[in-house]
């Protein structure tokens, strides 16, 4: 099983493109850090959000688990080199304290410091693409919902238009 560590866009991102099931069935357990889920639980719930709702309900059936990271002074240099919120750097962090394979990000920010930290990650886009090859989801379902990541995400028209044409192709 592939151990997959995510921060906070990318779960608000699947949840609102209503595949957060997909999600958990593609990977198995999904695990976040504790400022992840203030962030998206906490924070969610307080501005009435439904996907705060929906990421609670998936912590509380075991889908999603909680865990604290073990290196704050790590978290401090993270969030002074690379200028990252408590969520992203409790993400990579949390990825290389349990060794995970992945981290599903959305935040430029952390993309730029994955691929400096060498930490392999995915974004919506790719776990769209990810879920047609996998058999999860039909092509088409999978163009509606990278339409609707256009208008709810914040990704540049030729990235959405790439992994258009990677799943026109598969």
């Amino acid at each position: 099983m592939v151990t997959v560590v995510c921060e906070a866009s990318i779960i608000i991102l699947i949840s609102k493109l209503d595949m957060l099931d997909t999600f958990i069935d593609v990977f198995g357990i999904i695990t976040i850090p504790e400022a992840v889920r203030i962030e998206v639980v906490d924070k969610g719930k307080s501005t009435k959000k439904m996907d705060a709702l929906l990421v609670e309900k998936r912590i509380s059936d075991g889908k999603i688990t909680v865990k604290k990271i073990n290196d704050s002074t790590e978290k401090i240099k993270l969030q002074n080199d690379f200028n990252l919120h408590d969520g992203e750097a409790e993400s990579i962090i949390l990825y290389n304290e349990i060794n995970a394979n992945l981290l599903g990000t959305d935040d430029y920010r952390t993309i730029k410091t994955c691929r400096v930290q060498k930490v392999r990650y995915f974004s919506t886009p790719a776990f769209v693409y990810q879920s047609v090859i996998s058999g999860h989801i039909t092509k088409e379902i999978a163009l509606l919902k990278l339409d609707k990541l256009s208008k709810i995400g914040w990704y540049k028209d030729e990235i959405l238009e790439h992994f258009k044409k990677l799943i026109q192709n598969s």
